[in-house]
């Protein structure tokens, strides 16, 4: 039985209404009532459903509530979800069928719109105004309302200097095939598309944007979250803490917004308390051009992708590139990147020409204050105004920065505006634990006055556990291989190859310069694994390099030409084997896809040289061996 049926009636499947068991008798004094087969007919030929007293037809109630409910579904006209379409030559007197569409999007607005209903606009047709679906809606998870196209191509939302589609305080909705654009985002003040929960008393459930392209808003082209109180102006409701569960994000086109393109976040808070959002997935994304906004000072802007307050995140094979560069603060943008959040993975990506408008950040990829527990993998980062790949604790991070994985990517000219680390781990705040870096690609060199480094690890605290191994380090001679501060006693380098293309060896450790691995090795204890030495200053002998290669829309790494390993190549079963050494799970392919080890042993560096098996398959091809989807460890 249900208990709360007025309520129920009212807000639908999201009233909350109880549930008795069918073992108890409905209470004769209830008065609830049933629809007869009469009353159905009735109902389905658009007439008021005449109603009977459950009594007269079950008593003792037995087994009334379902039907009562179910009756009460038909009666009511959604026992099935509707399809409304929408079309600049209909007329919102109309019931909205696809003979006799609606008009407007306040039209839309004002429909209340039931679990399962689908509301489709003219596609290639432009509607101006805001989309809004709220509480007046009766969304459901396992129903979800669906806001689309029909017809030829995308349709069109001109939001003006508003938010194009804002989705407030429920859950269960899909947004797909939908063009949305702003009226510049120099002068616009909102959102592309908004899921936001603004009571956030709780993590609301299901929101799914597929196949939209948004540009032209001051914030974000896409937003999911709680009250964004990041951003000024917004302020988070009493008891608000939360946003969104089971989000999925994917084939979306973001650009020429000025704070963010993608953006998932929540309010703010210094003191630990859970996340606001959960289980959430960017993919097959590209956002670009979303350059900052040179008035905002407070906070950074100018970001591709950020994940940021959220526990259980997957961005994977999405593109961030020009995005950054007008931002106003000191703290500049990055690329792809989380922040403040837990089991993060950010893998099969490119990240190339971020900028920044000061002298921090700018980079490709990062994991930011407050992250743990996560992964950068199998991402190629080039040509970045600042670090290829980041982790970097801020003053008030709520969460610490530990744990955390950086493997088998390639950073390829980052740097390119600033003193940074094509991979760089560092601290404003409280010091960074128990970070793993291996088997990565780094090439760094000089860019005018501007000298990065391959690896750095600076900091204002003594971060802890950092460890470097199985890296291919590549500098043009000018610039430092590794640069490590005075005060960082907690790193570790063992296993790395160095190679300088014939240049000099040149390594900053704690103040002092190196020109030899050996001396460094014997001076301050690294490249040294139980007594003996490991690493090696070689020519790595591979493929060609420094290319700047862009795969944005490529779909997936596989396709890079540079950084093979040739036949020859001394990193070639070099590596050490991280699983017995230290009791690392190492993942089960390359950046490439490459199924790992392939011979003897790991290689060094991010991409395995294929073994003898993959080279007579791939010959017979004429292309490099595919992904597989287990690994392989036949000898070369």
């Amino acid at each position: 039985m249900i208990k709360g049926f007025d309520k129920a009636l009212e807000s639908g499947t999201q009233a909350g209404a109880e549930l008795v068991p069918l073992g108890e008798a409905w209470p004769a004094q209830s008065g609830a009532e049933v629809c007869s087969s009469d009353a159905r007919r009735k109902n389905a030929s658009g007439l008021s459903a005449a109603l009977v007293r459950a009594r007269d037809f079950y008593p003792g109630g037995k087994a009334a509530a379902w039907v009562l409910f179910l009756c009460t579904l038909a009666a009511s006209g959604r026992a099935r979800a509707a399809d409304y379409y929408v079309s600049p030559g209909g007329n919102d007197a109309n019931p909205g069928t696809a003979a006799n569409p609606w008009r407007s999007l306040s039209k839309v607005n004002a429909a209340g719109l039931a679990p399962g209903d689908n509301v489709l606009f003219e596609g290639g047709q432009r509607f101006e105004g805001n989309l809004v679906l709220d509480e007046r809606v009766r969304a459901n998870p396992q129903r979800p309302i669906t806001l689309g196209s029909f017809d030829h191509g995308r349709a069109v939302i001109d939001a003006g200097l508003g938010t194009g589609i804002l989705i407030r305080n429920i859950g269960g909705v899909i947004i797909r095939d939908l063009i949305v654009i702003g009226d510049d985002a120099s002068k616009n003040q909102g959102f592309g598309v908004m899921a936001l929960n603004e009571r956030g008393a709780a993590k609301l459930d299901f929101i799914r944007i597929e196949n939209v392209e948004v540009s032209g808003f001051r914030w974000s082209g896409i937003y999911v979250g709680g009250a964004p109180t990041l951003l000024p102006g917004f302020n988070a409701l009493p008891g608000s803490r939360f946003g969104f569960r089971n989000v999925e994000i994917a084939h979306a086109t973001v650009h020429d917004n000025l704070y963010c393109g993608i953006f998932v976040s929540g309010p703010w808070n210094r003191v630990p308390g859970g996340y606001a959002n959960e289980d959430v997935t960017i993919r097959d994304c590209v956002v670009h051009d979303n350059l900052g906004d040179p008035t905002y000072k407070k906070h950074h802007s100018g970001n591709g992708i950020l994940v940021d307050d959220t526990d259980g995140g997957l961005i994977e094979r999405s593109a961030a590139y020009h995005n950054g560069g007008a931002n106003g603060s000191k703290g500049g943008p990055v690329g792809i990147w989380a922040d403040n959040s837990n089991r993060i993975t950010i893998q099969f990506s490119e990240s190339y020409a971020n900028h920044t408008g000061g002298k921090k950040d700018g980079a490709g990829f990062d994991l930011d204050g407050g992250v743990s527990n996560s992964v950068l993998q199998y991402n190629y980062s080039h040509d970045n105004d600042g670090p290829g790949f980041l982790t970097w604790n801020y003053v008030y991070a709520v969460h610490p920065l530990v744990h955390n994985v950086i493997r088998y990517n390639l950073s390829e000219n980052d740097g390119r505006q600033h003193h940074c680390g094509g991979i760089e781990v560092g601290t404003g705040g409280q010091a960074v634990q128990h970070i793993e870096v291996y088997n990565n690609t780094v090439l760094i060199t000089k860019n005018g006055q501007i000298v990065p480094s391959a690896v750095w690890v600076t900091g204002s605290g003594d971060n802890q556990d950092i460890h470097f191994r199985n890296n291919l380090l590549m500098t043009d001679g000018e610039a430092p291989l590794v640069e490590i501060d005075k005060n960082q006693t907690g790193v570790s380098l063992q296993g790395n190859a160095y190679s300088t293309q014939g240049e000099r060896f040149l390594v900053l450790y704690a103040g002092t310069e190196y020109h030899d691995v050996a001396t460094w090795r014997a001076q301050s204890g690294q490249e040294i694994l139980n007594g003996k030495a490991v690493g090696v200053f070689v020519d790595s002998h591979l493929s060609p390099i420094g290319m700047s290669e862009v795969l944005a829309g490529s779909g997936r790494l596989p396709p890079l030409r540079n950084y093979h390993l040739l036949p020859g190549s001394p990193l070639i079963d070099a590596g050490l084997d991280l699983r017995a050494e230290f009791g690392i799970d190492v993942g089960r392919h390359d950046v490439s896809g490459m199924p790992i080890p392939q011979g003897r042993a790991f290689d060094i560096g991010a991409i395995e040289a294929p073994g003898e098996m993959e080279r007579r398959g791939a010959a017979s091809q004429g292309k490099r061996p595919e992904t597989r989807a287990n690994p392989t460890n036949g000898r070369r």
